[in-house]
């Protein structure tokens, strides 16, 4: 078996809309592309001496790193997200923490963890270019 082959990823490494309703969308950046390991890495620095003793994160502290991340650095905006009310939450990592933080909308972050996860949804390039286009 080819590892190569079979598991070397040709990301584009750039962020990408995608539909969430007719009037809705969000924009993503891919989790295992360049930029977003990078990103984690540097978040993942003041842990660093506590990991490499053998130590763990609490599950309260992997939590609230995850959502900081996804918020920060993997979703880049959204179109037609709205409130309980209807009004439209306007994107920022901090309404994006807050939606990823509320128990009530777990299904919603999971959704964007796997809809990131997806790379072949960030394969396009390498499509085009097995395409001939």
């Amino acid at each position: 078996m080819n590892l190569y082959e079979a598991f070397e990823s040709n990301l584009d490494d750039t962020a990408k809309e995608f539909p969430l309703s007719d009037t809705a969308s969000i924009t993503l950046m891919p989790i295992a592309g360049d930029k977003s390991r990078r990103a984690f890495e540097r978040m993942m620095e003041p842990y660093s001496v506590r990991l490499n003793a053998g130590g763990k994160l609490t599950d309260e502290e992997n939590k609230a790193l995850n959502v900081r991340f996804y918020a920060e650095n993997i979703v880049k905006g959204w179109k037609g997200i709205k409130d309980r009310e209807g009004k439209e939450i306007k994107f920022s990592p901090e309404a994006a923490t807050a939606l990823f933080s509320d128990e009530k909308l777990a299904g919603f972050f999971a959704l964007i963890i796997r809809m990131a996860s997806n790379d072949a949804s960030f394969e396009a390039k390498k499509a085009e270019a097995d395409e001939g286009n």
